[in-house]
């Protein structure tokens, strides 16, 4: 039977209070083991997609091994329940419940396709993904299409096109936005190893203040094929580029928002152009801060121990271990450091910056130094001393506070107010799988 609204709503708060719940009984985990769940651990990426953390807690207990045919099977047959659990809601003509399913059937698919496609390689992935792991994030994609579907907006699939690389994300408008009522838009930047398909949650935050938000993959992974690498700055360009000449937004009002790597090019981007007027950064790197001797013998013993225990491929395919040295540690951080290139000056727009204090990825002192640069009104900051690297277990406290803050700035006081908007009723369909064909009835734009 179809509950009311009242009763989903109350629902909802059961359990989003038990969730809180189970989260504050999790142990700190400051490191990347996929065995254990805990906060700041390597499950913080998932913990505000997943409805039921008990859930995950069990599953996880069924993982032999992160090698794709011991991975990606025991991820994807929770993910099928969910969807058929979708496919049954829709035809009693549950949408709602119908969404809520199929969110989460693309969440454990999002975990069975982890980290791929990740096109550059790494020390825990090939740049090529096996035929499970294709179907997996094939699968990812379908239901996240299944999802969009069934909200009362529109998602609007953009390809951002430079020097013939292509990055593309999901566009979305608040209710009412139009040439004639331009809104302010905030550019959402993805990670390392989640894409536009779970990012695109971020959108919601930018909506519930009445401004679009455009979700792309970032350099080097899911649909977008510019490189990981500083330069890939000009693909964010562009998508300023299009944004601004959208209609029914204010080009004098663009900020952006990116958590972990994400973060990063954040404050990259925003180094390189003035038109971003805030941003929000969780948990940022490459802001230039060394560290000591000890730390970074402990970053390269770190990274050393998750490729020997962390392999994300088909069995057997593991290449031999390579430590890394201090000289290819130091090169790889003068490739990014904004203040050895002279660009932290550059960042004069206020930011919200936002970490758990036990990050072990990206050193909190990278924040730090954001802090001691820019102009002295320029800076909000969070850090939560029971929280790890992008303090995903307070989300629900600094995501809010964060879009409230990001849209006042951008409008800089002019109807500033928190403004909750809801979406356009037009139908939703998203953008083709980079890995198969299929038919897509999303309106798409390109930025060449």
């Amino acid at each position: 039977m179809k509950l009311s609204a009242a009763a989903q709503a109350q629902q909802e708060l059961k359990l989003s209070k038990r969730k809180a719940a189970l989260l504050e009984k999790l142990p700190k985990r400051a490191d990347e083991d996929p065995f254990v769940v805990g906060i700041g651990g390597f499950y913080r990426r998932w913990f505000n997609l997943i409805d039921d953390i008990q859930l995950l807690i069990d599953t996880v207990k069924n993982i032999k091994s992160t090698e794709d045919e011991d991975w990606v099977p025991v991820w994807s047959a929770v993910a099928e329940k969910y969807e058929a659990t979708g496919d049954t809601l829709l035809k009693k003509r549950d949408r709602i419940g119908a969404r809520k399913a199929y969110i989460q059937a693309k969440t454990f698919f999002s975990l069975a396709r982890f980290p791929s496609p990740y096109w550059s390689g790494s020390s825990i992935c090939p740049p090529t993904m096996s035929e499970i792991k294709t179907a997996s994030y094939n699968n990812y994609l379908r239901c996240f299409d299944k999802s969009a579907a069934l909200l009362d907006g529109h998602i609007e699939t953009i390809t951002v096109k430079k020097k013939g690389m292509v990055a593309t994300g999901y566009l979305r408008l608040p209710k009412g936005a139009s040439a004639k009522n331009k809104v302010p838009a905030v550019l959402v930047m993805c990670g390392a190893d989640m894409y536009k398909e779970d990012r695109e949650k971020y959108a919601e935050g930018a909506l519930s203040q009445g401004m679009a938000a455009l979700v792309v993959d970032a350099p080097g992974t899911g649909q977008t094929t510019f490189p990981h690498a500083p330069e890939s700055v000009i693909a964010w360009k562009a998508a300023i580029d299009l944004l601004s000449a959208r209609p029914e937004i204010d080009g004098n009002q663009i900020g952006a928002f990116g958590v972990s790597r994400g973060g990063l090019w954040v404050i990259r981007l925003a180094a390189h152009d003035p038109r971003i007027k805030g941003l929000i950064a969780c948990a940022p790197g490459g802001v230039g801060y060394w560290g000591t001797d000890e730390q970074r013998k402990q970053w390269r013993d770190a990274a050393l121990e998750r490729s020997r225990t962390n392999w994300f491929g088909p069995k057997g395919s593991r290449p031999p271990l390579k430590p890394v040295t201090e000289q290819s540690q130091r090169e790889e951080f003068l490739k990014w450091s904004l203040k050895d290139q002279g660009l932290l000056d550059k960042l004069q727009m206020p930011m919200f910056l936002v970490n758990g204090k036990i990050d072990h990825l990206t050193p909190i002192e990278n924040l730090y130094m954001l802090l001691e640069s820019g102009p002295a009104d320029s800076r909000v900051a969070r850090v939560y001393p029971d929280d790890g690297h992008i303090a995903a277990k307070n989300e629900r406290e600094w995501g809010p506070a964060s879009w409230a803050w990001l849209r006042g700035v951008l409008t800089q006081g002019k109807n500033s107010k928190s403004t909750k908007s809801s979406i356009s009723t037009k139908k939703t369909s998203n953008a083709k799988p980079a890995i198969k064909k299929s038919v897509s009835k999303k309106k798409s734009a390109t930025q060449k």
